[in-house]
């Protein structure tokens, strides 16, 4: 969790031109996506943020067609922190946390949203006056540079130059329903 005040930084795939992107991220970027590319295995977002004397690396992971679990984020907090040791990149300490994207999946690159084409998305924008929107819809579809999202109130084209955030949005989890075992009294 970060510290309070400090806003986690988000990169990857989508450029929002935010000037916070310095040749560090961009560099952690792209090795970390690199050997995760190597192991199978897809970044999805990538947070970083200095908390003080400590830079804190977040990694959203998947595999596409099989789950994540606790050993996928074992196997890439390992790989990626060596790598990252190895380049001698980050100069203070820092703590590597790794994840699965969760329900409410990120979407941050182009391919995530043709890949979920179908689902309903909730989509932060920035006009450019400077003024926030949120849009929820279905993901239509991609036409040049915009993103078409089927709103209740018609269809919606958002630049991707302007998209801020994105996720899926009210995807529910089937959790499987548990007997109570009876005790066995004897």
């Amino acid at each position: 969790m970060f510290g309070a005040g400090v806003a986690p930084f988000c990169f990857c795939g989508l450029s929002h031109g935010d000037a916070r992107v310095t040749q560090l991220d961009k560099r952690l970027e792209d090795i970390i996506t690199e050997e995760i590319d190597l192991l199978g295995y897809e970044l999805v977002k990538l947070e970083s943020s200095l908390t003080g004397r400590k830079r804190v690396i977040r990694l959203f992971i998947d595999r596409p067609g099989r789950e994540i679990g606790v050993d996928d984020c074992v196997r890439i907090s390992k790989a990626v922190g060596f790598v990252l040791d190895g380049e001698d990149l980050i100069r203070e300490a820092y703590n590597l946390e790794v994840s699965s994207p969760g329900m409410n999946r990120p979407l941050v690159k182009r391919e995530h949203f043709e890949r979920f084409a179908g689902k309903t998305a909730k989509v932060v924008s920035i006009a450019a006056g400077g003024e926030s929107r949120t849009d929820i819809g279905r993901i239509v579809g991609i036409e040049g540079e915009e993103l078409l999202l089927a709103t209740g109130s018609g269809e919606v084209r958002i630049p991707f130059d302007s998209i801020a955030k994105a996720n899926l949005h009210g995807e529910k989890w089937e959790v499987p329903s548990m007997k109570r075992r009876k005790r066995n009294k004897g």
